[in-house]
């Protein structure tokens, strides 16, 4: 009895034991990342949507990531697939707004969509880090994702607002944007700004090649080491993406660029910059000098085609603090002005030099001007107001314009 007893005993103790190894072998069994995919092809870009898909579909999920796509066609309904390598398995249980959305046509411009796709794959994909792909046109601070085959409506398109209102709440370890002209202040600010939980952006200040990025060499790194961190995630897209248009994809533009900025460092970067336009402001008069020679320099290639109201806006901060700091050069402003847009300059110059706040990359190096945060700034009054897009939609409800006093500083500057 006694000996049977023991046995009893030492079998439970077993099982604990058993158990205990079988709780830990679960928790390891979480992937490392899910990467959600907002593919919206709904427009011109469809051929290129099945190219950037066939890379991913040459590496697929693993134990320890999930690939998942959502993607409406140009010509057909929207699916959302779990891509494993060389197959799309379907994932029917997908609703928005409680309906299936597979084989229907969604709007990809509605923010009820997108969080939509937000809610299902961090719910039924949980990961430890997780990061949202938005892929399609982009178009700077008006918005992305463009969607031409709305029942009734015919096109529609998110604002940045309309993406904070879809992604309000979440955290988001990186919000990757596979479109063009993204990566400027308005928009990092907008979202700072709105309070989404956003790790790091990243984005493109120029024009996003039609190759895309090289899906097969992320992902594949990434497998073999789903232990790297967000920021490391970031760093080797920039990376392989420069490699990737140096070396094999075609680049369609005057210059490649890619870009990550750490989110939490936007409202400081914003305050230094707010410090040196009010100080400018202050007087304006004597300040035009500086300011109007290092805003031509701040020119990017694009302007060669007439696209000049988005400019670099390292170079343009950049040069007025290094202008400012020669004393031959300030001899007739304000002093007080000066000493301002000095202190400022240098604690802006100081966040955005450093990688761990903004890392970027430009095919051609410096001489193309990219150096990774672009910011709007037309040439002229005129060209201002005759874009009923800027002057009287879109661009005076960007934060940034406000908080930032900008449009401010630009009427003065113009005036």
């Amino acid at each position: 009895m006694e000996k049977t007893f023991k046995r009893a005993v030492l079998l439970a103790v077993c099982c604990l034991f058993a158990l205990s190894f079988v709780g830990v072998s679960h928790a390891a069994a979480r992937p490392a990342y899910t990467i959600a995919v907002y593919l919206d092809s709904d427009n011109n870009l469809d051929d290129w949507a099945q190219k950037d898909l066939n890379k991913m579909l040459a590496v697929g999920s693993t134990p320890d990531v999930n690939i998942l796509v959502f993607w409406d066609r140009a010509d057909g309904p929207a699916y959302a697939y779990k891509v494993n390598k060389g197959s799309l398995q379907p994932l029917n249980d997908f609703t928005i707004n409680g309906t299936t959305a597979n084989g229907k046509e969604p709007n990809m411009g509605d923010p009820v969509t997108l969080n939509a796709w937000v809610d299902y794959t961090k719910k039924n994909f949980p990961a430890d880090k997780y990061i949202l792909v938005l892929w399609d046109h982009g178009d700077d601070y008006r918005g992305a994702m463009y969607d031409s085959h709305i029942p009734q409506d015919g096109f529609d398109m998110l604002s940045h607002q309309e993406i904070v209102e879809a992604l309000k709440g979440t955290h988001i370890d990186a919000l990757v944007y596979g479109a063009c002209v993204i990566q400027m202040i308005e928009v990092s600010y907008e979202y700072a700004a709105s309070g989404l939980q956003i790790d790091y952006l990243l984005a493109n200040e120029a024009y996003d090649p039609m190759d895309g990025y090289p899906w097969d060499t992320i992902l594949g790194e990434l497998a073999a080491k789903p232990t790297m961190s967000p920021k490391e995630f970031c760093n080797m897209c920039v990376n392989d993406y420069i490699y990737y248009y140096n070396n094999l994809g075609k680049a369609y533009s005057q210059a490649v660029t890619l870009s990550v900025l750490d989110m939490s460092k936007v409202m400081e970067v914003v305050q230094n910059m707010t410090g040196m336009i009010d100080a400018m402001m202050s007087d304006m008069g004597n300040y035009f000098n500086i300011i109007g020679p290092a805003r031509s320099h701040s020119n990017l290639p694009w302007s060669e085609n007439g696209w000049e109201k988005d400019i670099d806006m390292k170079t343009l901060f950049y040069e007025i603090y290094t202008n400012s700091c020669d004393s031959k050069k300030v001899q007739k402003i304000n002093k007080d002005a000066v000493a301002r847009v000095k202190q400022y300059g240098l604690a802006l110059k100081t966040l955005l030099d450093d990688p761990n706040v903004l890392y970027y990359k430009c095919l051609k190096g410096d001489k193309a001007g990219y150096k990774g945060i672009g910011i709007f700034f037309p040439t002229s009054r005129s060209s201002y107001e005759n874009n009923s897009h800027l002057y009287g939609e879109c661009y005076p409800i960007m934060k940034f314009t406000r908080d930032a006093h900008w449009l401010d500083f630009l009427d003065a500057y113009w005036g």
